[in-house]
């Protein structure tokens, strides 16, 4: 039986037709096939299930196993475009290694580097843990999703709707996510020295710089650690303490782990919950989320390299202030000043975001509330009457100033990664992240409003 495949790049696309049982499925993919991947340097197969009239179970444990392989050669897997039936199975699978849209566009939207879709992404997914992998996955790659609850939510008839696909929990990287001023990284399988490969520090280093307090490593998919995993794990305790910053572990099964292991984390001040609830009400987390202790790190410099991005950083911000107010904005001189924040002023709302890779540092952003007002009636259609919902409109909106900065630096190939945005209800708990930092400060008006741009390190 013919099996048409597309090479596109370092992509691999296999469209299978009529019943798919495992001698198709080795024919598909062959162990030369294989090695041939590996040698091209092949970044993601996948297998477009639109042809395929049924397929058996045997079929998809034998798929599966070849795409763990291919997992081992850090090759992306998925499969798209599944009738019903076949979309049970594969979602019944215990320990799959692949990824599962149902379409091949939102599948480009995740498996290509240079698709960009034209239309909005809205999420209509139940299971929580799949909604952070899937936003997680389109954040990291600068887009913005909008997560709704039913259908009535959806604004936009040619907007691209994600409700049924998924995202293995068997991953190369650990996840991270953030809910309600709390970060999550979700981890799975046993924990040894791999872990350093799969932790993003400098993601978990740029939210601790940036103001984040509260910490979540979500182990309900761990099946055990040895004592490599634990130093890791250690030292971003005691990192996390230099900020006054707590790590909960929660959904830990401890019967596999070394009792002594667990009394090595407790001493590096992790905390451990045994689930999310139990750690939302714990008086722990309140205690954390109310202090305001200033956190005292030496300065870095203010180079020539980092000048060079200024441009790129503000054109993005202030292009999307502007298309969302229709308002052009007035620019002050930058000035090279110590970044200093009135915290007399109680109508200013801010919103802190890190990045890394070519550069790293932190751009800050604080808005008039009478600005952030304004934004809000073009977001959603009306004002927000409560300084908590326009905190919370804040943080949507730097959101989507974090995917036109990120789209903007690859423009002229730098090549950064960001943070999600800390938003500040108040400039107090600003003002003890960016002690005796210097900084670029560029201050805007919209219509009289204040707008200012901070970007430091």
């Amino acid at each position: 039986m013919a099996i048409l495949k597309n090479v596109i790049g370092n992509k691999i696309i296999y469209k299978p037709q009529g019943f798919l049982d495992s001698n198709y499925v080795g024919e598909m993919i062959t162990p030369l096939d294989i090695n041939m991947m590996e040698k091209k340097n092949t970044k993601c197969v996948a297998v477009d299930f639109s042809k395929i009239i049924s397929a058996n179970m045997n079929a998809i444990r034998f798929l599966n196993d070849i795409f763990e392989s291919l997992y081992k050669k850090d090759i992306n897997c998925a499969i798209f475009n599944a009738n019903n039936n076949i979309y049970t199975i594969l979602n019944n699978l215990e320990n799959c290694y692949f990824n599962y849209f149902e379409n091949e566009e939102i599948m480009k939207i995740f498996c290509y580097e240079d698709f960009i879709p034209q239309n909005d992404v809205y999420l209509l997914v139940d299971d929580e843990q799949n909604k952070n992998m899937l936003i997680f996955n389109l954040v990291k790659k600068g887009i913005t999703p909008y997560v709704v609850n039913s259908e009535e939510d959806i604004g936009n008839s040619d907007a691209i709707v994600i409700k049924k696909s998924f995202i293995s929990k068997i991953s190369d990287r650990v996840m991270a996510v953030m809910k309600n001023d709390i970060i999550y990284f979700y981890f799975n399988g046993f924990l040894d020295a791999n872990v350093l490969k799969k932790f993003d520090i400098e993601y978990f280093r740029r939210n601790l710089l940036i103001g984040f307090k509260a910490f979540v490593f979500d182990m309900n998919n761990v099946k055990g650690m040895n004592v490599h995993a634990v130093r890791f794990l250690s030292k971003l305790g005691v990192e996390a303490a230099e900020y006054g910053a707590m790590i909960s572990i929660i959904g830990l099964s401890k019967k596999n782990i070394q009792p002594s292991l667990i009394k090595d984390l407790e001493a590096v001040g992790f905390i451990f919950f045994k689930d999310e609830d139990e750690f939302l009400n714990s008086k722990e987390l309140k205690e954390v989320l109310k202090s305001s202790s200033a956190i005292y790190k030496k300065s870095r410099k203010i180079t020539k390299d980092f000048i060079k991005i200024l441009p790129f950083f503000v054109n993005a911000t202030i292009y999307t202030i502007e298309m969302l107010t229709g308002v052009k904005s007035k620019k002050e001189k930058p000035n090279l000043k110590e970044v200093n924040v009135d915290t007399s002023r109680e109508d200013l709302i801010a919103s802190s975001i890190g990045f890394y890779g070519d550069l790293d540092g932190v751009l800050i952003l604080i808005f008039s509330e009478n600005l952030s007002k304004n934004i809000s009636k073009i977001l959603i259609g009306e004002e927000f009457k409560t300084k908590e919902e326009l905190v919370d409109m804040i943080g949507e909106f730097a959101n989507i100033i974090v995917g036109n900065v990120k789209l903007e630096l690859e423009k002229h190939d730098i090549d950064i990664n960001l943070t999600l945005p800390k938003v500040f209800e108040n400039l107090k708990e600003l003002k003890n992240i960016v002690i005796n930092k210097q900084g670029i400060e560029v201050k805007f008006y919209f219509n009289d409003e204040e707008f200012y741009f901070y970007l430091t390190r």
